[in-house]
């Protein structure tokens, strides 16, 4: 089994270590999964925004003095209703409001959100399975996080893994998706080259959980085990769309089901950023991680 390109392989021009060894070492690296719960048979983009600021304020008109219809917390991921910006820097979105939970409208400043179209667009062409009642949990390394050997060549990717199961691309930006397993589990991994170079790295869990709150159960794992290894995460966010739910108690994993809560947490060490999110809407979870290279021209804003 081939694994990810990581600092344990030489260089491009270099012999590679073998690819058990090059999988033991990224492996580390790639923590966690993205889990999309919809249809696999098709590509689905994910067309939306996520606030990286501390607060973004969502504007009745696409100006700074408008009224402000309300104000987002950092974490809060809104759709993107105009592919246009308006007067150079305004998108136009909908969200759903947390204080009376009806999905409103406005204009938010393109500097405090960043783009989950491209960097969380999944392509999964194998057939649906069905859920596991009883996954098994994540096989967590006690060894130290190696670092990521940012800028690897297109090239170097592809003779370490071979031919990808999908190739795309859009702009200055390639995204090679190769099926492996990681960390005891059944993943799609993409590679996400800018100027044909790597930038970031992506994990898409392929199995399904029946119990949808052992997704949260599993988000605090890899959290706390990354509290461990790194420190704590320099944010930290539980957001709420709906506090009326909350106050009822109801499952957590079927709030996150329903778009009413939101979980991430964001680290930086040694030139990585890393991002670790919970999500859900109609029924779907994305139960992300990105890691990222801090100093690329990276769609991720870390």
């Amino acid at each position: 089994m081939r694994t990810p390109v990581s600092n344990g392989m030489n260089g491009d021009e270099g012999r590679s270590v073998p690819r058990s060894r090059a999988a033991a070492v990224l492996v580390l690296s790639l923590l966690f999964g993205a889990l999309i719960l919809s249809t696999p048979s098709r590509a689905e983009i994910i067309v939306k925004l996520e606030v990286t600021a501390e607060k973004a304020a969502v504007h009745l008109e696409p100006d700074g003095r408008s009224p402000i219809v309300e104000i987002l917390a950092r974490g809060a991921v809104i759709k993107l209703s105009s592919v246009l910006k308006f007067r150079t820097n305004w998108f136009y979105v909908l969200f759903v409001s947390s204080r009376s939970g009806r999905t409103l409208a406005g204009y938010v400043m393109d500097g405090v959100v960043r783009k989950l179209t491209s960097t969380l667009k999944i392509v999964d062409l194998t057939p649906a399975e069905d859920e596991i009642a009883d996954p098994k949990e994540f096989e967590l390394p006690a060894e130290r996080l190696p670092e990521v050997e940012w800028g690897k060549t297109k090239d170097g990717i592809l003779r370490a893994e071979g031919r990808p199961h999908s190739l795309e691309a859009s702009g200055d930006m390639e995204f090679l998706r190769y099926h492996r397993d990681v960390l005891g589990k059944r993943c799609l991994l993409t590679y996400v080259l800018i100027d044909r170079k790597l930038a970031s790295l992506r994990v898409h869990l392929l199995e399904r959980y029946a119990n949808k709150d052992r997704y949260v159960a599993d988000y605090n794992t890899i959290r706390e085990y990354l509290n461990g290894k790194v420190g704590e995460p320099r944010y930290n966010n539980v957001v709420w769309k709906d506090r009326a739910y909350a106050e009822r108690g109801e499952n957590l994993g079927t709030a996150v089901t329903s778009g009413c809560l939101s979980l991430s947490s964001e680290w930086v060490f040694r030139g990585t950023g890393l991002r670790l999110s919970l999500t859900g809407e109609n029924s779907e979870i994305l139960f992300a991680v990105e890691i990222n290279d801090i100093k690329a021209k990276n769609p991720a804003s870390f």
